[in-house]
């Protein structure tokens, strides 16, 4: 039986691939150019111009994949973050839609987290219980010990 930090590193690394799988999804999803498309419709509301659709495509897949190797996680996280955010506002000012404000921000929120996570920093370490050690200060220490 493999050990528990790995099974745990492991089982994140899906998670991770998986986000970063539904970025890029997403973000070839913005070339579909047909004219009913949804995303046609939603970046023509926005008006800066189907370029923008693109570029935001582009940025997502991007941030998708560099959310995938360690080194470059963070940077992923902010370039998905920074989007998602952005995509936020639009909702919430141009499109004049905030219930569907909330979907960019979960989706935000679920990158940052994902990139920012670091396996030698799981919450789980933080619950498990050490002895507690006496803190008595009628304790007597001996000249090594400090």
């Amino acid at each position: 039986m493999k050990p528990l930090r790995t099974q745990r590193d492991a089982a994140f690394w899906v998670i991770r691939v998986g986000v970063a799988f539904l970025f890029v999804a997403f973000g070839f999803g913005k070339f579909d150019s047909r004219p009913n498309s949804e995303w046609v419709s939603i970046f023509a509301k926005i008006g800066l111009g189907q370029w923008f659709r693109v570029a935001t495509g582009w940025t997502e897949i991007v941030g998708g994949i560099l959310l995938l190797p360690p080194a470059t996680r963070i940077a992923g996280a902010a370039v998905l973050g920074v989007t998602m955010a952005g995509a936020a506002v639009a909702h919430l000012t141009v499109l004049g839609d905030p219930v569907s404000a909330i979907v960019p921000l979960v989706l935000g929120a679920i990158a940052v987290t994902t990139g920012l996570h670091e396996p030698s920093y799981d919450l789980r370490d933080f619950t498990i219980r050490h002895p507690a050690r006496p803190t008595s200060s009628a304790q007597s220490t001996t000249p090594g010990e400090l």
